[in-house]
This record gives structure tokens, sequence and C-alpha cells, in this order.
């Protein structure tokens, strides 16, 4: 089905600010405050929405007038446009909340149904503490799961059957979910566009591992946790960058300028052939070059093997 492309004013105005980055090529309409970045209509049952803070996901899983929300958005106005989308709209009750991961760029939500039951790895305690510099707002998400599990559960919803499965990369308490009848796959924050974001905990043998183990899943459709839907194309470029800046990094380690010139490394030296940087994608590299002097990450003793 065609995508509904809808903008707020404000999202046109901050298009490319720190908070509010979106990729370009959407078509701005200037329609009522409570809107999406972006809301596309996958199946009869499946719905994704983007959000305006941090172009953040949250998808919702149809059944009768039940809804299955995975991950909850990034921004108090997000979240009662979902709440406004989901009650109002649609005219339907949200069961069960499934966070992909505990970071306060999806749980903006939590609160907006109170009558659902949050599902979450039982690491989720310790992703939300590895956050830095939370606004009031963003710490205020914090909602304590009711279900947590700690290697995979299944779950039928509908026609359709969750295979939820712990997949630390990004976090220690990502999750993925494989839909199969939809050919979906859900996997969080394993990749940004065709790059990974290294976080303040992301192990890069683990973000590795997890996006191969995803590979395997053979879904055609993925959802991760920001700027709307992919092909499984997305892992292996995010793969390709990963192990790309590893050897930029550990080559601007060995130069004469040593670490410092691990600021320089651009990210189009980074990215598959033929694919171009969005400034969602630009902000979060130079983020992670910063992150890998901090972490001292790629050093020598935890080179690993890039085939």
């Amino acid at each position: 089905m065609k995508p509904d492309y809808v903008f707020c004013r404000k999202a046109a105005i901050a298009f490319f600010s720190v908070r509010h980055k979106m990729y370009a090529g959407f078509e701005i309409a200037l329609k009522k405050e409570l809107c999406f970045v972006k809301k596309e209509q996958i199946e009869a049952d499946i719905y994704v929405m983007t959000g305006e803070a941090f172009a953040s996901n949250s998808t919702a899983l149809i059944k009768d007038d039940e809804i299955l929300l995975i991950d909850a958005l990034a921004s108090s106005k997000d979240a009662e446009t979902l709440r406004h989308f989901i009650e109002d709209e649609l005219k339907k009750e949200v069961r069960f909340i499934l966070c992909t991961h505990f970071m306060s760029d999806h749980m903006a939500a939590l609160k907006s149904f109170p009558d659902a039951q949050i599902i979450a790895h039982e690491n989720y305690r310790q992703t939300f503490a590895s956050q830095r510099s939370l606004t009031d707002e963003e710490a205020s998400f914090f909602v304590e799961p009711t279900i947590t599990f700690s290697d995979k559960i299944k779950m039928k919803w509908g026609r359709l059957t969750l295979d939820i499965f712990h997949n630390p990369s990004h976090t220690m308490s990502t999750i993925g979910v494989d839909v199969p009848e939809a050919d979906l796959l859900l996997v969080g924050d394993a990749f940004f566009g065709n790059t990974v974001f290294l976080s303040s905990a992301g192990v890069p043998e683990q973000i590795r591992g997890a996006l191969k183990y995803l590979q395997t899943k053979e879904r055609s459709r993925v959802i991760p946790g920001h700027i709307g839907i992919y092909d499984n194309k997305a892992f292996e470029n995010a793969l390709f960058y990963l192990n790309l800046l590893q050897k930029r990094v550990q080559n601007a380690r060995n130069s004469s300028d040593g670490e410092r010139s691990i600021l320089e490394i651009s990210i189009e030296d980074c990215l598959a052939p033929k694919l171009t940087a969005s400034e969602f994608e630009r902000e979060f590299h130079e983020i992670n070059l910063r992150l890998i002097i901090e972490r001292k990450l790629f050093l020598p003793q935890s080179e690993v093997c890039l085939n």
C-alpha cells in the first residue's frame, strides 16, 4: 500500500536539527498539528509510523479491536500523535507494547497506554542506565516492564506469529522480532540507515554478530528503530560500514597524526559503493568517531576477523 506522508509545520522548520534529522525527499504538506513524519500501512493489519523526534519508528500489529505495539517513539508530542492515531482514528486499544531495547528514544508512549502490558528483555535497566545526558522529558519515559524474558519467546497475535529473540548489539537488551507471515523482521537499532551506531554501550563484535544473525532470517522487509522500512540489503550495507570503519580507525592510529586523525574519517570513506549519506547518518557517524576515541574501540587487542 502507498505510504501516507504528512509533515508537521515544526518538522519542516526543524528538518535538519540534531533532534529532528530525517532523510530528505518527502513532500511537505502543512496539515494538522498531530501528525507523523511518515505513516505506512504495509499490510491490512500492520502500520509503521515514523515520528518527528529522531525519526523513531513504531509498528502497530492489529488483532480485531486490539493492537500489539512494537516500540513507542521518542517525544511526548510523538507519543500523543500515536495515541490519537490508535485510539481516535483506528478506534483500537493497545494490549501489549514490545520494546526492542530500553532506550528513551523508543519509550515515549509507554505511559500513553496505561493498561498495556510492557514486554522487554531482562537487561532493560542496564540499557536505560547506560544513556548519557537525558533530558528531564526523556528520563520521565521510564516505566517498569510487566513482562521480561532472557532468551526467546513466541506469541500468536491474530494471524501473525511473533518469534521474539535476544540479539544483543547496540545494547545488551536488544531483541529482534521475526514475523514470518508478513515476511517482516523488526531489529531495533541493529543498524542506522546504511550504518551502525556504536552508542555508549554497543560492542562492535556483538553488533557484527547480530547483523550476521539477522541476515540468516532472510526477510525482505526490515524495520529498524529509525527512518522507516528497509530491505535486507541494509544488513550488508551496515556490515560494510562497520568493517571499513574499523579498518580506517586502525590506519588512523598507525598514521603520524595518531588517534587525532580518527575525527577526520569521513562517512563517505566508510559507506558501501554508490550510497550517499543522509544528514541523520552523517550526524551519528561523527558521534561514532568521538565514541571510538573515548571508549578506545577497535584497539589491536580487540581486533576481529572481518570476513
